[in-house]
């Protein structure tokens, strides 16, 4: 008799543990944002207010998909700008007011999105 109390009782904690899992898995808020492809268009140092700090950073346009995002950009510590990012295809994530891409070492930096506006579209010649 006291074995199969301990083997229902574990049963229970188990389907317990199954249906918590399902739990987290399905709740809701919690979808990854797609990653897109976007080039970066133009970089600009940025022309901060007189008499505001005056940490460098930079105005750095993306065009992902249909839009053009202007996001502005802080380097950290010693890092070289992006200047030499004009022109290059990076992977890039769209999340509210936040732009995210992988630099050339590889790690991911978030860039304050300032403006968007539509791309223009495309003419044939």
């Amino acid at each position: 008799m006291f074995g199969r109390h301990s083997m229902v009782r574990g049963c229970r904690a188990l389907m317990c543990a199954l249906i918590l899992c399902v739990a987290v898995i399905k709740s809701p808020g919690q979808e990854k944002k797609p990653w897109h492809s976007g080039t970066i268009l133009e970089v600009k140092t940025h022309q901060a207010a007189p008499g505001a700090d005056q940490v460098k950073q930079y105005d750095i346009t993306v065009k992902v998909g249909k839009k053009i995002y202007l996001t502005l950009y802080t380097p950290q510590g010693n890092e070289p700008g992006p200047e030499n990012y004009v022109g290059m295809a990076r992977t890039v994530q769209i999340d509210g007011d936040t732009l995210r891409f992988n630099d050339l070492l590889g790690h991911t930096r978030e860039l304050k999105i300032v403006s968007s506006k539509d791309a223009p579209a495309a003419s044939s010649k």
